[in-house]
């Protein structure tokens, strides 16, 4: 029967309904409370509905329960990233990687950890790791994306804007890759082609209100100060109504 409620949630989760997915978990871990794979996975449900304290006590209960779960290790890490908790997401990352170390996953969540404790360097080779394992979909995407911005942060611009150019090959519709492609071109003086890259990322998203700001600070750069204050106007507008 608990296996019943388990694919039952797996499939909401695919279709996105994660209350009614949350809702399936829950009801095997009160039934049975040592079902390591069903905290596992109402840990991926809080998580899908932004209640990252009950995602991490879920983790936490399914690697009690189960200390050889390497995705359990990875999404934990994953969920304390998102809430800023940098250093236990980097411990939580390795216990990953310790018992999966092929797994481009593992990397790239370590990889996040590191450069938002200021550990260029290091996030530079865990994203290049990630890469060397999975080079190509969303993950050799959002690796090659996140490595990008771990080089402007070491201002290697030049090797950040071959980063974004990877991921822009794998998904040609990854605003983040062109707004971030956009960056490093203006941080070389290259505001033209950056002004490029912010509209390409515009016209994806239209919402994306760093997108807009950013070209407002490369027209200003270029001089043309009345267009930059419209474009930053505009910025605010879609800040404070994004419809």
């Amino acid at each position: 029967m608990s296996e019943d409620w388990i694919n039952k949630g797996a499939y909401l989760l695919d279709l996105g309904d994660f209350e009614k997915a949350l809702e399936c978990f829950e009801r095997v871990t009160i039934e049975e409370p040592l079902n390591a794979h069903a905290w596992y996975q109402r840990g991926i449900a809080s998580r899908r509905l932004w209640n990252y304290e009950e995602a991490v006590h879920s983790f936490d209960k399914a690697i009690e329960l189960d200390p050889s779960n390497a995705d359990a290790w990875r999404n934990r890490g994953a969920v304390l990233n998102d809430l800023g908790r940098h250093e236990e997401a980097l411990e939580s990352s390795e216990k990953s990687m310790a018992i999966d170390p092929t797994n481009a996953r593992n990397w790239i969540v370590r990889g996040f950890a590191q450069h938002n404790l200021s550990k260029y360097e290091d996030a530079v080779i865990s994203y290049a790791r990630a890469i060397e394992l999975n080079p190509f979909g969303a993950e050799g995407r959002r690796a090659w994306n996140n490595r990008g911005a771990s080089l402007d942060n070491l201002r290697r611009h030049e090797d950040a804007i071959d980063s974004y150019e990877e991921a822009i090959m794998i998904d040609p519709f990854d605003a983040y890759a062109w707004n971030n492609k956009g960056v490093a071109q203006s941080a070389l003086g290259r505001h033209e082609e950056a002004i490029r890259c912010f509209d390409k990322a515009i016209e994806i998203q239209p919402g994306y209100t760093t997108a807009w700001k950013n070209k407002g600070v490369a027209l200003q750069a270029l001089g043309r100060d009345k267009d930059a204050k419209a474009i930053m106007g505009l910025a605010r507008k879609l800040e404070l109504d994004p419809q």
